[in-house]
């Protein structure tokens, strides 16, 4: 089949772009996967859990830590009348469990939203905090909004464990969905396993957010700004950043769009193809090796006219009510010595099937189109096995020539796959599940 452009070979065959394709994803993300963000530990020691509640909840915290990769910043921070630090972001896995055995139960309120907020604000590069409480806040000074925007702002995720005798999960709910982290249910129920992979995955997109958001380095970065300027007067991080956060996130996407287009193309191309209305085209059958030879060709009968001289499609062709056979035999007016001139009248019948069949009048300044596209065609069919623009048939030294326009299944003449192929009468054109006849009616003109 003549293709009007040619793909690359890669896009040809898609299925060769998905090793590049995950070799450039792997390439760009290589570096934010690297990254070691902290993850701290967050435990409510108020008065509301008993100690015995306290020590379940937190026995089976050291299994969790242990599926984070070697090397993981871990802090604990404890937090009743007020939040306090045991174990700073940047400490160990070893000293939290060590920290975790010493927890007891103690003052009287529920500073959750203001723990929240200290965590976040210090967890300046990104981190995830696993949240371990029944989701009541007392006397906080700040709110769950505040705590949102700031866990946004560093690229800080929450991930929560319910503990506790009266647990309001739907506030453990919004806190992981406003912060983009992953609430697991009762701590009591949750498999140690799991929830040290959920903190890891979590880790990994909170590493991702902070990388994106880095400006690029180079000549122009921010270091150029001198720091002899008032603070006032120096710009923003924000405002030094070059790159937003959203960048590589949306570049990773453009490259799978830019993927299942090419797989859409190379599937359609069959219809990209085809021809416009009037324009002329060669028939230099596809060479890629994977694609069957065509059939034989009838390049005895081709016919030697230029597609460039092709009248324009005839919009509307004048169907026949009558079926073309009532004109095979010429009218007799009952007078011998007047002798009748006739005139030839170019018919073709349409043979859907299931469908009754239809005639219609070939004009000698008006080229037939048929195929599926409506709107290009003279006749158009619904047969999915036609090509949007199948074939012509165009006048030719006073008769009519089928012009095939590289269709994917081909148009037959008599059997025969043709190009170009000049019509006699009675000739029985095919294509796909269609059958057209071209007949030559005699018409007395007197």
């Amino acid at each position: 089949m003549h293709r009007w452009f040619e793909f690359p070979v890669a896009v040809r065959r898609p299925a060769a772009l998905i090793p590049i394709v995950l070799l450039v994803v792997s390439a760009l993300a290589a570096p934010i996967w690297a990254i070691d963000v902290p993850v701290v530990v967050a435990v409510d020691t108020s008065r509301s859990l008993s100690p015995s509640e306290l020590r379940s909840t937190t026995s089976s915290l050291g299994a969790v830590l242990a599926v984070l990769p070697a090397g993981t910043p871990v802090g604990l921070m404890a937090f009743d009348d007020s939040p306090r630090w045991i174990v700073e972001p940047s400490g160990s896995r070893e000293a939290v469990e060590a920290a975790l055995a010493d927890l007891t139960p103690a003052g009287n309120f529920t500073l959750l939203n203001d723990a929240l907020f200290t965590a976040a604000r210090d967890l300046t590069e990104g981190g995830v905090i696993l949240l371990l409480t029944d989701g009541r806040d007392e006397n906080s000074a700040t709110t769950v909004e505040d705590v949102t925007e700031l866990c946004r702002a560093n690229h800080v995720r929450i991930v929560t464990l319910s503990t506790g005798r009266h647990v309001d999960e739907k506030a453990l709910r919004r806190l992981a969905l406003l912060t983009e982290g992953a609430s697991l249910g009762y701590a009591a129920q949750a498999e140690p396993a799991e929830v040290g992979l959920r903190l890891k995955e979590t880790a990994a997109a909170s590493a991702a957010g902070v990388e994106a958001s880095r400006p690029p380095t180079g000549p122009s970065q921010a270091t150029d700004i001198p720091s002899s300027l008032p603070s006032q007067e120096r710009p923003s991080v924000i405002e030094q950043s070059v790159t937003p956060w959203w960048l590589l996130p949306l570049l990773l996407v453009l490259i799978l769009a830019v993927l299942t287009t090419l797989v859409v193309l190379w599937k359609s191309r069959s219809a990209l193809q085809q021809p416009q209305a009037d324009s002329p085209k060669s028939a230099e059958w596809d060479t890629d090796p994977s694609i069957a030879a065509p059939p034989a060709i009838d390049h005895a009968k081709d016919p030697t006219f230029e597609l460039s001289s092709v009248p324009p499609i005839d919009e509307q062709a004048d169907e026949l009510i009558l079926d073309p056979s009532t004109f095979d035999r010429l009218p007799f007016d009952g007078d011998i010595d007047t002798t009748s001139v006739l005139d030839e009248q170019h018919i073709i019948s349409v043979m859907e099937p299931g469908k009754e069949s239809r005639s219609f009048r070939l004009r000698q300044d008006r080229a037939f189109a048929v195929g599926r596209a409506p709107g290009v065609n003279t006749l158009t069919l619904e047969s999915r096995a036609l090509s949007s623009q199948h074939f012509k048939i165009v006048p030719h030294e006073g008769g009519f020539a089928v012009v095939d326009l590289d269709s994917t299944n081909g148009t037959l003449v008599n059997g025969r796959r043709i190009r170009a192929h000049h019509l006699e009468a009675e000739d029985t054109i095919r294509a796909g599940e269609v059958e057209f006849e071209f007949k030559v009616i005699l018409r007395s003109l007197m």
